[in-house]
């Protein structure tokens, strides 16, 4: 409900409210078929990108054969633990 006052009347933002908690996946999915743009970014609340990702990613789209693309994904406490680090090798993988 908060976020959901913060951005409501914002033009900048398009705010979704479906009727139950339906999960990530299918929250997902019901943005994605709503946009209206030609290139949909897709990003986890506690994700940090750089200042040039964007453009990057527009540049690959920008080949026809291209369908997706996506970052480098690094866990930022890798170095913190054996399991931060299994983590973040997951990622790599």
């Amino acid at each position: 409900a908060p976020v959901h006052a913060s951005y409501a009347h914002d033009p900048r933002f398009s705010v979704i409210l479906l009727p139950s908690n339906v999960g990530k996946r299918k929250a997902q999915i019901a943005a994605i078929r709503r946009s209206s743009g030609d290139l949909v970014l897709n990003v986890d609340s506690d994700t940090e990108i750089a200042s040039d990702v964007v453009s990057k990613l527009v540049r690959k789209m920008q080949d026809p054969a291209v369908g997706a693309a996506m970052g480098q994904l690094t866990a930022s406490n890798r170095n913190d633990s054996w399991l931060t680090g299994l983590i973040d090798m997951e990622y790599w993988l």
